[in-house]
């Protein structure tokens, strides 16, 4: 099987943790949380919240069915009333950065979550480093196509072989001018400590930004250095996409989405049976050939994409 970056087979993808502890403590602490922690866990036991001086029943699970509240941002909760504000960017990390379990512990009931939180998020994990953990990844395959909208935009997720993301956002300048701006992200489960393989953005689906390399694909982790409000939405996106519970295989489209869009989306899914369990390496045998890297469109409204299972 060739990887995203057309360079040979790729190795076995197994579930990673971060190596050790990782601990956070930031200077701006208006109305945030303290202390946040970032644990080593048990393969197979996804990210979870725990919530520092509340008794065991303070444990919150980072899946959609555990979102409470989406109008001011991902609100998580569960049946004993505990809650945990500002999610999104220290998801987007863990699944940029490639962890997929973890215990994460929080003083109050707020994470630190602007958009340029990332960042720092990114950089404490990746000083700590991840390890190999003894199982398969996992993954969730779409199989149907969905797609929602509200009075702010538009979602669908769609079957891919790869993860494909393309997030638009338009900006209505002084005068009436709109400006568009999109980000496409892709990855192919084949790099085993990474969640996002690649990124590429522009002004518009058929121009490609100039980054420095043939194809115009970046590192995942460059999604900080992303203008700010493209930044923003993309973090929102891959954020709120964790909360499925595995890294998808599908294709997601969105324009001027929001968290509530995002969890329509994703609970429409998941109740309609249109997302389905399938471990990295089976997802692997089934769709033996990766297209090669010329060839990586984010989604359909991008260009050169012709991978629909």
């Amino acid at each position: 099987m060739t990887t995203l970056s057309g360079t040979g087979p790729s190795p076995p993808v197994r579930q990673h943790t971060v190596a050790r502890s990782a601990e956070w403590r930031g200077e701006r602490r208006r109305r945030r949380t303290d202390v946040l922690v970032v644990h080593p866990a048990e393969a197979d036991t996804g990210i979870r919240f725990l919530r520092l001086g509340d008794a065991p029943s303070a444990t919150i699970p980072a899946r959609w069915d555990a979102v409470v509240d989406t109008r001011c941002g991902v609100v998580l909760g569960n049946a004993h009333g505990a809650s945990l504000h500002g999610v999104t960017p220290l998801l987007a990390a863990l699944r940029v950065a490639g962890v997929d379990n973890a215990v994460v512990e929080v003083q109050g009931s707020r994470i630190p979550a602007d958009a340029g939180d990332f960042g720092f998020y990114l950089d404490m994990l990746a000083d700590v480093g991840l390890q190999a953990q003894n199982l398969p990844r996992r993954l969730l395959r779409v199989v149907d196509t969905i797609a929602v909208r509200d009075r702010f935009g538009h979602a669908s997720l769609s079957p891919s072989r790869w993860f494909r993301a393309c997030v638009n956002v338009t900006t209505i300048r002084p005068g009436g001018h709109a400006d568009s701006v999109w980000g496409a992200f892709a990855s192919d489960f084949t790099e085993p400590n990474s969640g996002i393989r690649a990124l590429v953005m522009g002004a518009h689906p058929d121009q490609s930004a100039a980054t420095g390399d043939a194809d115009g694909w970046r590192p995942g982790r460059d999604i900080r250095t992303l203008p700010d409000t493209l930044r923003a939405a993309a973090i929102e996106l891959i954020g709120h996409l964790v909360l499925a519970g595995a890294p998808l295989a599908g294709c997601v489209r969105t324009h001027g989405s929001n968290p509530g869009l995002y969890q329509t989306l994703l609970r429409a899914a998941m109740e309609r049976g249109a997302i389905v369990p399938a471990g990295a390496e089976s997802h692997h045998a089934f769709d033996s050939v990766a297209p090669p890297a010329g060839d990586t469109a984010a989604c359909p409204a991008c260009p050169g994409n012709d991978d629909s299972a």
